[in-house]
């Protein structure tokens, strides 16, 4: 396929567009782009670009990132329907709603934009969200502001004052603030509204006295100003230092660390494997020996044919290709299934293409009383 007749391209390179991490061309072209374009006020190194593959890639690498299991991230309402499966399907992170209705100052959509409303929006919807329980770790605005740009409104965009208040209201709670930026060059000038709001990008303004820059994720993907939707690329601009990495370089720096961490691993991988292994061998269940990795790969073939089949150690008819496979299957789930309500997590061979069934895999490495 072509685009625009600039370069072309096929399937195949659209499959791969991953590797466009790696490729430091692409850095380099999107600094420049950002520098020409975004008017930043910062300076923006090529290191501080992470390109992904779109969007949403970016918005579930960030919530990934900041968040752990059911804490949230704070979006105005009404909200993009997307941003629920880019934040849950990985990370399970909550997206909760900043509710407008009742709040004072708001009672039409025009009052969506207003500096105040949000600050005391925003204000009620993290108070209700410590009421629940749920830690917030971001609030995630669109700009301009999704979906509310296909409602009939006299302003969509946000004016520079509300972006200061989503910027010191962060600041003020420790949050991180993510700006999504993907239709940032699709304002157009509409002349029933001819005293609209000039659009203004998040990195144009001066926000360093309002929130730590660490803090501050700007979002742009090429599929929605370019009309290229399917075509999977984007970036997000991000100042904050690289923990996790920092992490394990100063975990690999310590070599005396290191040694007496990997000793003390290998000893109680040893101690669960002989643990495991003794239960196994008390209860009759053969296994497969191993050395390394986390796992062993039991033998419950016995449990799925007759006890004569048994005596003669045939299990032929246990092959995948048998003609009785989807039986098979199915008793094989089944001893999952009372495995798992009893407590005992085990997993099926047949998910990972066992060429027999009743073979399973059960994880050794796990706390003492876990195997208790």
């Amino acid at each position: 396929m072509s685009v625009f007749g600039l370069i072309e391209i096929s399937f195949l390179d659209l499959s791969i567009i991953l590797r466009l991490a790696e490729n430091s061309l692409m850095h380099q072209e999107v600094g420049e782009f950002v520098k020409s374009q975004f008017q930043s006020r910062s300076v923006i190194k090529y290191q501080d670009i992470i390109v992904t593959p779109g969007c949403a890639s970016a918005i579930d690498a960030i919530a990934f990132s900041i968040c752990d299991e059911e804490e949230g991230i704070l979006i105005s309402q009404p909200l993009y329907n997307g941003f629920n499966f880019d934040l849950q399907n990985r990370s399970n992170v909550q997206v909760v709603g900043v509710k407008y209705q009742g709040i004072e100052g708001y009672t039409q959509l025009d009052d969506l934009f207003k500096p105040g409303v949000n600050r005391r929006a925003l204000r009620n919807a993290l108070a209700q969200a410590g009421q629940k329980g749920i830690p917030i770790r971001a609030l995630l605005i669109s700009n301009s502001h999704l979906p509310v740009s296909s409602l009939p409104t006299d302003e969509y965009i946000q004016p520079p004052e509300t972006l200061k208040e989503f910027a010191a209201f962060c600041g003020e709670n420790d949050l991180h603030l993510i700006s999504d930026e993907i239709y940032a060059f699709s304002v157009f000038d509409n002349p029933e509204i001819p005293a609209a709001v000039p659009f203004r990008l998040v990195l144009s303004l001066y926000l360093d006295k309002l929130i730590d820059p660490r803090f501050l994720h700007v979002l742009y993907g090429a599929s929605k100003d370019f009309c290229v939707n399917g075509l999977q690329m984007g970036f997000d601009l991000s100042w904050s230092p690289h923990l996790l990495q920092d992490v394990w370089a100063a975990m690999l720096e310590d070599r005396h660390w290191m040694e007496s961490f990997m000793l003390q691993k290998k000893r109680l991988m040893l101690e669960r494997y002989e643990t495991v292994t003794r239960f196994l061998s008390r209860h009759g269940i053969p296994y497969f020996e191993m050395n390394a990795g986390l796992f062993l790969w039991i033998d419950l073939r016995h449990l799925l044919v007759s006890k004569s089949t048994v005596r003669h150690a045939d299990y032929n008819s246990l092959r995948v290709t048998s003609s009785s496979s989807q039986a098979n299957l199915e008793l094989e789930i089944k001893i999952t299934e009372i495995c798992g309500k009893n407590g005992v997590m085990i997993a099926p061979g047949h998910v990972y293409m066992a060429e027999e069934f009743g073979w399973f895999r059960i994880t050794f490495t796990v706390g003492e009383d876990a195997l208790s």
